[in-house]
């Protein structure tokens, strides 16, 4: 993964600022202890000395640059570790010290008065500061980091939201092909649960698909390592806390099984693995897997229920000349799925699949080819079933095999800053969803 920070620029004013300090700091002896200890005179060469005083004209030249310019330098936040542009901040911080990100949202929806069935929804509207979130890291040295997502969701404690850690994590990077991370980690499944800043996704909301069959955001206490296996070529593997199966639904899927690393339950653990081609550009394409017992030692009449555990994608994205593509498939098999339904008191899903295709293309070329605004309307159409296939003896609620149509705009006046608005044209088997469309706002830095 790309590495950049701040670039210098030649300053005349500021390079003759320096050289004037660094010659008064010399001739009266004292050097500059603020950023390396004076050399005895006598121990040094002509040779020497100028090289010594080149580096001090160095060291105080880019001080004088970080205190001018500050964060305003570092324009562009690059990619790194896996995540996304502001989670992977720290992995662009050249030396050691602390870096800090975030990201943001908020989201108005309005439902329709009725269903697709002509019955009155009931759904009332709704504006809400979705999440504020704040990555801190800190970076050691060249090989040794700290990272995390700090999340503030629905704005306040006290009127339903909640803080969470969402990751945190200690990382090793002693190879390019074994970086090795512990810690809270996010699941590396999918397309957005490792990268989910939302001003990166067209919608404005996350993939439906990659809530209830992915369940993102996902994360686990672990340990594992990543790292690239040949030019583009790479991979993660992650030992995690498993799933908690007295949490899955008929509806929400395997979602609320997530235990968040909360004093989690540690009768299972899962694996948890993706490999992604990146060798074309623009293009990734990957399949990923977590798989692993989610019964944690809950027993019924029969003895103890594993409830094996299985979820499974395969995901491409591409971006070429201003058109950005996204495709997913995800399959999830639950075992025990029957005694899991009795002890839940639902119809817990044995199988469960979904798949979304999304597609936005930037306009504001076909204008204005220098521009640095962007302007994309988007498409993305989606199917989920968290009930494709039931236990003997059991039966399926159609309203859970559904798809959604959405329609939209994304503008960014900065590549950080997005305004989104579409239409969300729910359906199911059953005729009773309420369609709906959103306004969002978001950024990140």
């Amino acid at each position: 993964m790309p590495r950049t920070g701040p670039q210098l620029v030649w300053r005349p004013k500021v390079h003759a600022l320096v050289v004037f300090l660094v010659v008064i700091f010399t001739l009266v002896g004292i050097g500059v202890p603020a950023w390396s200890a004076p050399v005895p005179a006598d121990s040094m060469s002509v040779a020497d000395s100028l090289r010594e005083f080149s580096r001090r004209l160095d060291i105080l030249t880019e001080e004088f640059e970080n205190m001018r310019l500050g964060e305003v330098a570092d324009t562009t936040i690059g990619q790194s570790g896996g995540m996304g542009p502001a989670g992977g901040r720290v992995y662009t911080r050249t030396g050691t010290g602390v870096s800090i990100a975030g990201y943001g949202e908020m989201v108005y929806e309005n439902h329709a008065t009725t269903g697709d069935d002509g019955t009155v929804a009931g759904k009332k509207d709704m504006i809400d500061f979705l999440r504020a979130v704040v990555y801190f890291g800190y970076r050691y040295n060249d090989w040794i980091l700290f990272n995390s997502e700090i999340e503030f969701e629905h704005a306040s404690t006290g009127s339903g939201g909640e803080v969470s850690v969402e990751f945190a994590y200690v990382e090793l990077m002693a190879a390019p092909f074994a970086n090795i991370r512990a810690g809270m980690l996010l699941a590396p499944v999918g397309i957005v649960n490792e990268k989910h800043e939302p001003s990166t996704f067209f919608g404005t909301l996350r993939p439906q698909v990659e809530q209830s069959i992915i369940p993102t955001t996902w994360r686990a206490n672990g340990a594992g390592a990543y790292g690239r296996i040949l030019p583009g070529l790479g991979y993660t593997a992650y030992v995690l806390e498993g799933l908690d199966a007295t949490g899955f639904s008929a509806s929400s899927g395997i979602r609320g099984g997530r235990q968040k690393g909360a004093k989690a339950l540690a009768e299972n653990f899962g694996f948890a693995g993706r490999i992604d081609f990146y060798g074309l550009p623009g293009t990734t394409l990957g399949a990923s897997i977590f798989t692993g017992a989610s019964g944690q030692g809950a027993t019924d009449s029969l003895g103890v229920i594993c409830a094996n555990t299985t979820v499974a994608s395969i995901h491409g994205e591409f971006a070429w000349k201003g058109i950005e593509l996204r495709g997913l498939y995800a399959q999830t098999t639950i075992g025990d799925a029957g005694r899991l339904s009795v002890m839940n008191g639902e119809v817990i899903g044995s199988s469960m699949h979904g798949w979304y295709i999304s597609g936005g293309y930037d306009v504001v070329p076909l204008f204005d080819p220098s521009s640095e605004h962007y302007l994309a309307p988007y498409i993305q159409y989606e199917q989920f079933n968290t009930q494709a296939e039931v236990s003997p003896g059991f039966s399926a609620n159609p309203a859970n095999d559904r798809a959604i149509m959405t329609i939209g705009l994304m503008y960014k006046p900065h590549p950080n800053v997005a305004f989104k608005g579409d239409y969300r044209d729910n359906k199911n088997e059953a005729g009773t969803a309420i369609n709906q469309w959103n306004v969002a706002v978001n950024y990140l830095f």
